[in-house]
């Protein structure tokens, strides 16, 4: 086990080395067996191998060259799925929303809650509230200021639910990109780790399929300045409501 990492070892740095050896075997089939032949033949020419079985280190040689490539296609596909990643975020456009508050809707019990959600709705848009937005669990909401008093108006007029606060003073990050975004996979990860890279913890995550595929991060308002500076960083056009 011992000599076959030291010969990985060997092959990788020969390898490193000379990238036109690498473009050889990612261009030619029949080129690994050949090259493993040459570095068999460097290896014991320079002292390291002269005991091994000659036949034995170019089968281990042939091995570490897989290994590499292998790691090598990897790191590849990894850096090609960031730049479409990047390269679709910069298609995109970016709102962000200042000073959300989070309600969320309890049902008394035997209550119909798709129909109340229903009529809820209903209620917001016939009253063009239009800063209050729904969240995945369609029991929650994340409303603005200006808008929550109507809200809570909205809300006190249906018996069969009440309603609590959870959470004051949040921003809402929307991301809104081609529906083709929707086949690359990633975007959440990526911009994710970008927030998270700056110590920015996300409270909420949304996801919505329209004509576009929307994202939607909630973070703590105090952290609203440090976000908006790295959205500016995915595309170029960033509107603030």
């Amino acid at each position: 086990m011992h000599v076959e990492k030291s010969v990985s070892k060997f092959v990788r740095e020969i390898l490193e080395q000379d990238p036109s050896l690498v473009h050889e075997l990612q261009q030619r089939k029949t080129a690994q067996r050949e090259i493993a032949k040459r570095i068999k033949t460097q290896l014991i020419k320079e002292g390291n191998f002269i005991s091994k079985d000659p036949v034995k280190l170019e089968g281990n040689v042939a091995v570490a060259i897989t290994r590499y490539l292998k790691k090598l296609r990897i790191q590849q596909e990894e850096l090609l799925g960031v730049k479409l990643v990047q390269d679709i975020l910069k298609k995109g456009t970016t709102e962000v929303t200042d000073g959300l508050k989070h309600y969320k809707i309890r049902f008394h019990e035997d209550t119909d809650i798709h129909e109340v959600l229903r009529i809820l709705v209903k209620q917001l848009e016939r009253n063009d509230i239009c800063s209050v937005y729904l969240n995945n669990s369609g029991s929650e909401f994340y409303v603005k200021k200006m808008a929550e008093q109507s809200f809570l108006d909205e809300t006190e007029v249906i018996k069969a639910i009440d309603t609590l606060k959870l959470q004051d003073s949040l921003s809402l990050l929307k991301l809104m990109l081609p529906t083709k975004a929707q086949e690359i996979p990633g975007i959440l990860a990526h911009v994710s780790s970008l927030l998270a890279d700056q110590a920015i913890s996300i409270y909420d995550t949304m996801v919505q399929h329209t004509d576009h595929l929307i994202i939607i991060f909630v973070i703590n308002e105090q952290n609203a300045s440090k976000a908006r500076d790295i959205l500016l960083k995915l595309n170029n056009d960033v509107s603030l409501n």
